[in-house]
């Protein structure tokens, strides 16, 4: 019993550490989900207040007349968290990163394998570069929300389905995410 309370004590303390220093995770791990799909991510420390966010998930899309697809999304964006030592200082929850941002989000979405019903349009290679601005915070110790906003641009490789909407140029990025603290 001895061994188990001081393991349990050990632990508070480096997780009272952690929070203490009103700088950005080591690393943490997420399951999110939103409007447009499903993504497994890490933001790894690169800085006090920077983070690289890499994440891999599938992506969703309807297509009216023809109905959905779903294929693979690989996404690279660093993190800037501009608002992590204010919001410490005023004695908020910094926790998993839970803070305002600023990223580039850089997205290749693939047709290596697409699910869908109808072959009549499906998942084209694509590329984007999207300067956002966002907002991640916690909900209770397992859950959390993101929702975050840019204009960038879209370039397509090789296009097979085009239609009007799938031209290169710029795009408007909103995403709305909840999310699984792993």
């Amino acid at each position: 019993m001895k061994h188990i309370f001081i393991f349990f004590m050990i632990i508070v303390c480096f997780s009272l550490k952690a929070q203490q220093t009103g700088n950005v995770e080591k690393s943490i791990f997420n399951f999110q989900f939103g409007t447009v799909g499903a993504w497994l991510s890490n933001e790894a420390k690169l800085l006090d207040n920077l983070a690289l966010r890499t994440e891999i998930g599938l992506y969703t899309e309807i297509v009216s007349g023809n109905g959905f697809f779903i294929a693979p999304e690989i996404t690279f964006e660093p993190r800037w968290y501009y608002n992590i030592s204010k919001r410490f200082n005023k004695k908020l929850d910094i926790s998993n990163n839970s803070a305002n941002f600023f990223t580039i989000k850089t997205s290749y979405r693939s047709n290596i394998f697409e699910i869908t019903h109808n072959r009549g349009k499906g998942a084209e290679k694509s590329i984007s570069f999207v300067p956002k601005w966002g907002i991640r915070r916690n909900l209770g110790n397992l859950l959390n929300y993101e929702a975050g906003l840019g204009v960038g641009y879209l370039t397509f490789f090789n296009q097979k389905y085009f239609t009007q909407f799938d031209s290169d140029g710029l795009i408007l990025e909103l995403h709305l995410r909840i999310g699984l603290n792993l």
